[in-house]
């Protein structure tokens, strides 16, 4: 490397450091210019050596304005590069020179330029709240050119990139202002480019080079979803984050278009998340307040995404969604197969989780005009369970109906948890239109079923239940309670799924009598046994509380806290263990019996840790339902 790569490294030292080089800030300005102007697209093709130096002062470009946005520096180190960075895009026009090395053939030299491009935006933004964005004028017609290029790639990122550190609160808690003075520049285009690549009215996906389509949709799918958490968590309603869900059914004709396999399951992601309004979890910190403003359009703009569902798949969208028998990883073309796994369960827990959800949203809203007021609930989901049953989730014949649940969402706990309370709400509507529930196995979507084949895949060990309670990553508290209201009300349906499971495990034992109980129990729900149980060393408890001696010294303070409080409940808590471990030993080995127990244990497992002040919340609702239960086993005792 020449003279000027030793300096620029000489500099990179120094910023570390906290000081200024020797050299004035306009001669370093000028060495960082000349150097970039030498790689634009016009100039002829560089050296390797001068590539290196390229990237080298794309990076030192980076990290000087990084360092000026996060407020790292010392007052003079601070005045001199703020003075670098005033005539680099100011006098010397570095923006224009950023957009040129954005068409680079060299793939480093781009994604180099979109960094330093964002960078430089964001830290824009933070000292003239977005006054000088003389950078969005190209962007705005990059896109409404919407052609696949290595240039569109690099502005998508870019701007992703931006919007991101908006949400994370980069720039200031003034988040909302912010995305809409930046979408009111580029709303526009950005539709244009949504049309462009994905409506069947323009030109057709098969029609471009593949290779620079899937590159570009994915790096698009990611822009609409940080647009989307906008809308989520902000209230930013422009007029593309209402296309994302008004035309919906584009991301559906993807699935079946002729793209890549990951483009489709990148389209099926992003109508996933939208539809559960979980779009931007993976980075926005939960720490990360949002502002409360209602989006009176969002209710119905997601029933128009539900609807759009609800049509394609009433028109045989499911019977052209393409599912590798073998899941593919990090969008490569070599199939893995993991012990056993024939299906990839990502694109299988999408497809299921739409239907399930847009099925939700359309029972729950008030019919609109010249629609048909009743869903058919029970044909939507036979379709769901053909299209499951000719992708190899249920192998067995003999394999109980309603364990597709457990099957598709068997590696993803929020997932699974989602469409188990989903599924209790369109059973509570399914039977409220027909008056019965006969045949509700048929078809999948008995929850008392589902409850059932859960606690059997977690060993019945309530401790997982009560991570699952304590835990904010699922909904299991919701559909826990809304479960438990229905089993109040609907003993006798509990009852008949607990022998209807039994008989279809004893079915399977006679057609093969070699296998033995354990692993029929795998076999029904296609599953690798459980490793999590209430007597095994494995798996941690969530807390030992039995063992801990600071358990018990916590115990006796809470407990000369709270004594005049908690005398009644305390007997009545010591009634119900001595008669749930009498009735414990004296249980049978059938289904019901089994999950009364684990049960009465979540019970005991909450009130102690409730009476210690250890337990997260007020479960006192919880509670509630949970001893409305007892009388029941009683009974069966």
């Amino acid at each position: 490397m020449d003279a000027s790569g030793l300096d620029f490294q000489d500099v990179f030292g120094l910023l570390r450091a906290g000081s200024a080089p020797s050299l004035s800030s306009e001669e370093l300005a000028s060495r960082i210019s000349s150097c970039v102007m030498s790689q634009t697209a016009n100039a002829p093709a560089p050296s390797v050596t001068h590539t290196d130096l390229t990237c080298l002062c794309l990076t030192l470009t980076e990290s000087i304005i990084s360092r000026l946005t996060a407020q790292s520096l010392p007052q003079d180190a601070t005045v001199f590069y703020e003075d670098v960075t005033r005539r680099l895009f100011g006098e010397m026009n570095l923006v224009t020179k950023l957009v040129s090395l954005l068409r680079s053939q060299d793939k480093l030299v781009s994604h180099l330029s979109a960094k330093c491009m964002s960078v430089y935006i964001i830290n824009d933004i933070c000292i003239t709240g977005g006054s000088s964005w003389m950078w969005r004028h190209t962007f705005s017609e990059v896109f409404e050119k919407s052609v696949s290029s290595s240039e569109l790639d690099s502005c998508l990122w870019s701007l992703t990139a931006v919007i991101k550190a908006v949400l994370r609160g980069d720039t200031g808690p003034n988040q909302r202002d912010v995305l809409t003075k930046l979408l009111s520049g580029l709303d526009s285009s950005i539709a244009c480019l949504y049309t462009n690549l994905l409506t069947p009215d323009s030109q057709e996906p098969h029609e471009r080079e593949p290779g620079n389509l899937s590159k570009t949709m994915c790096e698009f799918f990611d822009l609409l979803e940080v647009l989307s958490a906008a809308r989520l968590r902000f209230g930013v309603c422009s007029s593309v984050q209402r296309v994302i869900f008004v035309e919906s059914r584009a991301l559906l004709q993807v699935v079946r278009a002729d793209v890549e396999y990951l483009v489709k399951k990148r389209a099926l992601l992003l109508l996933k998340r939208s539809l559960l309004r979980r779009a931007g979890e993976d980075w926005i910190s939960a720490e990360v307040g949002c502002e409360s403003r209602e989006d009176h359009g969002l209710t119905e703009d997601v029933l128009i995404m539900a609807g759009g569902v609800l049509q394609e798949v009433a028109a045989g969208w499911l019977k052209e969604v393409p599912v590798k028998a073998q899941a593919s990883f990090f969008g490569g073309n070599c199939d893995v197969s993991l012990g056993g796994t024939q299906k990839d369960d990502v694109f299988l827990r999408a497809v299921s989780l739409i239907l399930l959800k847009s099925l939700e949203i359309n029972i729950q809203s008030p019919p609109r005009k010249g629609s048909q007021s009743d869903i058919d609930v029970c044909g939507y989901l036979t379709e769901l369970m053909s299209f499951l049953q000719r992708h190899g989730t249920l192998v067995s014949p003999d394999a109980h109906s309603c364990s597709w649940v457990s099957v598709v969402f068997a590696e993803q706990d929020d997932d699974m948890m989602e469409s188990a309370k989903t599924l209790i709400g369109l059973y509570l509507y399914q039977k409220s239109l027909s008056c019965s529930d006969s045949g509700v196995c048929v078809w999948g979507c008995n929850p008392h079923c589902h409850f059932i084949l859960l606690l059997r895949s977690l060993c019945f060990d309530h401790s997982v239940l009560l991570d699952f309670l304590i835990s904010s990553e699922t909904c299991f508290l919701e559909y826990c309670v809304r479960y438990l209201k229905l089993l109040r009300k609907d003993w006798a349906a509990f009852s008949s799924s607990c022998h209807h499971i039994e008989d279809c495990d004893g079915a399977g034992r006679r057609a093969d009598p070699s296998v033995q109980a354990t692993s029929a129990v795998s076999e029904t729900l296609d599953v690798v046994p459980c490793t999590r149980s209430s007597t095994g060393n494995d798996v941690p408890q969530l807390v030992d509380y039995g063992s801990s001696d600071e358990s018990e010294e916590a115990e006796e303070c809470v407990s000369d806290k709270n004594s005049g409080n908690t005398e009644a409940e305390s007997g009545r808590t010591q009634s119900g263990m001595v008669l749930e471990q009498v009735q414990t030993e004296h249980a049978s080995d059938s289904l019901l019996g089994k999950v009364f127990v684990c049960l009465m244990d979540l019970r005991t497992a909450v009130t102690r840790l409730h009476n210690r002040g250890l337990f997260p919340y007020n479960p006192t609702s919880l509670l509630k339902l949970l001893n409305s239960i007892e009388p029941q086993r009683n009974m069966l005792s």
